[in-house]
């Protein structure tokens, strides 16, 4: 079998699940867990360093951002089917399950880990929190090649997403997710 890069190094890595207990354990609780922790630091500190108009304009650009680069992700799948490596190389040992097998490009938890970190910068975060912010995202999208559910290419991926819809979420908010919103308040009106 021909394996790319991508392949290669993930096995590598997952050969090494099982040989420390204890980091295996502390994989799988941050490749599960971790985004959703992040997630409320992320809000967290809006509400500490924001101004009630720079925070409702954060909220916005988050929620458009999550809400419509999920959407498109998804829809990408469909059409791009990339199998988690459980469906393409035997004898790949997971530390979680996923949801689903069919889709693994891009990871979408390296994409909303980095989402928050650049829409954090967009906002005027500091350098310390740059960096924070930044091996955080970093520390998710290791661990999920780690217990087992992504390619390397995956995480590049996730990262190019992210940045992608980062750069034209002002965009996204005035031409798609605000004329949502008022078509559907009006809808109830």
């Amino acid at each position: 079998m021909n394996l790319s890069w991508s392949q290669k190094l993930f096995l590598r890595i997952n050969a090494e699940i099982g040989k420390r207990i204890w980091l295996d354990k502390i994989m799988k609780l941050v490749a599960h867990w971790l985004i959703y922790l992040y997630f409320f630091i992320v809000l967290v500190w809006g509400v500490i360093v924001l101004t009630p108009v720079e925070l409702k304009l954060f909220i916005k650009l988050l929620l458009t951002v999550v809400a419509l680069s999920n959407i498109i992700v998804w829809l990408l799948a469909v059409v791009w089917r990339h199998p988690r490596p459980i469906e393409e190389l035997p004898n790949v040992k997971e530390i979680v399950l996923p949801l689903q097998t069919f889709r693994s490009f891009p990871s979408i938890h390296t994409m909303m880990s980095f989402t928050f970190l650049f829409l954090t910068i967009l906002s005027g975060i500091g350098i310390l929190g740059i960096i924070i912010f930044f091996i955080i995202s970093v520390i998710i999208a290791t661990a999920r090649v780690y217990v087992g559910v992504h390619y390397p290419r995956d995480i590049i991926g996730g990262i190019f997403f992210a940045l992608f819809f980062s750069v034209i979420v002002f965009w996204l908010l005035e031409n798609v997710s605000q004329p949502v919103y008022v078509w559907f308040i009006n809808l109830f009106n």
